[in-house]
């Protein structure tokens, strides 16, 4: 009897072990734990951030020493392009720019630490003995486009480091031979969106070559001459938005010991998630894991989602919808399809891997005005503003029902499309909106909402995204080597459904996808292992930050020091030079490529010593 006892003992143990069990896993997807997660700092930071901006708009003075001075045609297009791409690398860069309009003023050259040429024509930046004493005195010059055969050419050619040149030709892809984008040494694209109008030229011996076309003409050069040097770029692809990383590494590698600043963060948006699942079979998973659509996303997907973020260093930021309905007309809230279900437990367990929660809407219908631009997306175009501002309080309490004390703060629009009447409704709705991310690279369509990285009028900060997709192409791998560069940023996205969709998921499956995007993710990871995983606010937090801040540098031959107007812990800068490192003095650096260091300001005032070669 006392062993039947015994055994009755332990099973009453055994069930009150699995009940507790039971109880702690329901306790930790109960509201008990949900009301933990808070994020009012974030706020908090805001707040402060948006402060310091006005007090840096009213008070802004320019940086000390000379210009880079931009020579531009204003009645060109294409020179005005490259003149905005040449301006806008430059201020993200943190240097001084003087903008020159060569049809009503003069440069004076000696003025400028460097000359930036946006047109064909030498002759815009002076005589023949101009240049050439300019630069053979200590003058950098850079030319962004193929250069007209003009007299000026003719007679300089050699000194810009050509031997001989031919015809115009029109050449494809590009072959980087160096690191002018950090850690692209050896990139080969070969793909109709890189075409140039170039020259055929032969180059001399003692130029450098940075990049050429997949058939060997030289597109990107550096020469010495005297005490300074040229850059030419061979080419018209600088007047696209997605390369001007090539514009900052030809510029940080003209000059010796060249430093400038970058964000460095690393964003990766899920958009539409969490989100209402679609119900039944997609017969392509259900071919390969025996499971209907809402079962796959929850034992597949989002559990390999999250084993790539936390082997790659990954920080998603998901973006919510309460509806599929295309209703744009109040009420609201008597959807049948929101399932907050999906919304408390895909958002825990994103929250707990660091990740945010940000909104995408509450429907997937943008937020215009426009009939034109809605029906080009199969969408229905809103009311009024007002409409547009109910749908966004519904989802405000769609998202507090679920979370009480978390703020969300960031708004990715659908399909990249927002008007300014949205806009206006969002932000009327939504006090806590601090971040919108919608697109970077220029939309031939004209009906993305396009952005800068910048703090708005409104004080909202703009956050775009760069590349997209669980696979890599020629084109994005090019958008984001040449933001990488510039800005020390990687922005990326995707949506759970590409996975059934034919043309996004290029009619792969999730297990052949899914090493794709693991291959994907290594290999960025492995290219920029500097890089700080960021969600999407915390992201902007520290854009603002770095934008709201100015340096003034004192270089010498063998040392930099700078000066941070606005500092705050941390600030990042890129520094390209073929001298070692000596000494420190309150920053630090980590060496990201040859002759490539990522410097981390630790104090206002920060120096760094270089020694010898």
């Amino acid at each position: 009897m006392r062993l039947k006892g015994n055994y009755y003992k332990k099973v009453y143990i055994i069930i009150s072990i699995v009940f507790l069990c039971g109880l702690i896993l329901q306790i930790s997807r109960s509201q008990f734990v949900l009301k933990s997660q808070e994020n009012k700092h974030l706020i908090e930071q805001r707040d402060d951030i948006l402060t310091a901006s006005t007090n840096r708009q009213l008070n802004e003075t320019a940086s000390s020493g000379k210009s880079y001075c931009i020579l531009y045609n204003a009645e060109d297009d294409y020179s005005n392009k490259l003149r905005e791409n040449a301006q806008k690398s430059l201020e993200y860069m943190k240097k001084k720019v003087t903008e020159i309009n060569i049809n009503k003023e003069k440069s004076v050259i000696s003025d400028c630490k460097a000359i930036i040429l946006t047109t064909d024509h030498l002759k815009d930046i002076g005589t023949v003995e101009e240049i050439e004493q300019y630069v053979f005195h200590g003058g950098y010059i850079f030319i962004m486009s193929t250069l007209d055969e003009d007299t000026s050419y003719q007679i300089l050619y050699r000194k810009l480091g050509i031997s001989g040149f031919g015809n115009y030709v029109h050449t494809k892809g590009i072959h980087l031979v160096s690191n002018v984008l950090i850690g692209e040494k050896g990139l080969h694209i070969n793909d109709d969106f890189i075409t140039n109008d170039s020259i055929s030229v032969d180059l001399n011996d003692d130029a450098d070559l940075l990049a050429e076309s997949v058939d060997g003409t030289p597109l990107l050069w550096k020469n010495k001459y005297g005490d300074g040097a040229f850059m030419l770029f061979n080419g018209t692809i600088l007047q696209e938005k997605i390369s001007r990383g090539i514009i900052t590494g030809a510029i940080s590698l003209l000059e010796p010991n060249f430093i400038y600043s970058v964000f460095n963060a690393k964003l990766f948006y899920i958009d539409d998630f969490p989100a209402p699942v679609p119900k039944g079979k997609n017969a392509l998973i259900y071919k390969e894991y025996k499971r209907d659509i809402p079962t796959f996303f929850s034992e597949i997907w989002w559990p390999n989602m999250l084993k790539i973020a936390k082997k790659y260093d990954l920080k998603y930021t998901g973006g919510v919808i309460e509806s599929y309905s295309d209703n744009v007309t109040p009420p609201f809230s008597n959807t049948e399809d929101k399932d907050r279900h999906y919304l408390i437990g895909f958002g825990r367990e994103l929250l707990k891997s660091g990740g945010e929660i940000g909104f995408h809407g509450f429907n997937h219908q943008s937020l215009t005005l426009d009939s034109r631009v809605s029906e080009s997306f199969g969408y229905n175009s809103w009311r009024n503003e007002g409409d547009m501002s109910k749908s966004i309080q519904e989802l405000l309490a769609y998202s507090k029902s679920a979370f009480p004390n978390y703020k969300v703060t960031a708004y990715i629009p659908p399909s990249n499309v927002l008007s300014q009447e949205g806009r206006q409704a969002l932000k009327g709705a939504w006090p806590d909106l601090t971040v919108i991310s919608s697109l970077y690279a220029e939309d031939i369509t004209g009906l993305s909402y396009i952005q800068e990285f910048e703090i708005a009028q409104d004080g909202v900060i703009e956050m775009p995204r760069i590349t997209s997709g669980y696979f890599e192409r020629d084109f994005d791998r090019w958008a984001e080597a040449n933001t990488m560069t510039g800005l020390g940023l990687f922005s990326h996205f995707v949506h759970p459904d590409d996975i059934i969709s034919a043309d996004r998921s290029n009619n792969l499956g999730w297990k052949e996808m899914y090493e794709k995007y693991e291959n994907f993710m290594a290999r960025v990871k492995n290219t920029y292992p500097w890089v700080r995983p960021m969600t999407s606010t915390e992201g902007a937090l520290y854009v603002a930050k770095t934008l709201n801040s100015q340096v003034n540098w004192s270089n010498t031959e063998n040392s930099i020091e700078g000066n941070i107007t606005n500092y705050v812990p941390n600030l990042y800068y890129v520094l390209r030079s073929d001298k070692k490192i000596k000494r420190l003095h309150h920053c630090e650096a980590t060496k990201i490529d040859t002759n490539t260091y990522l410097i981390e300001a630790k104090e206002a005032k920060f120096k760094i010593d270089l020694g010898e070669s």
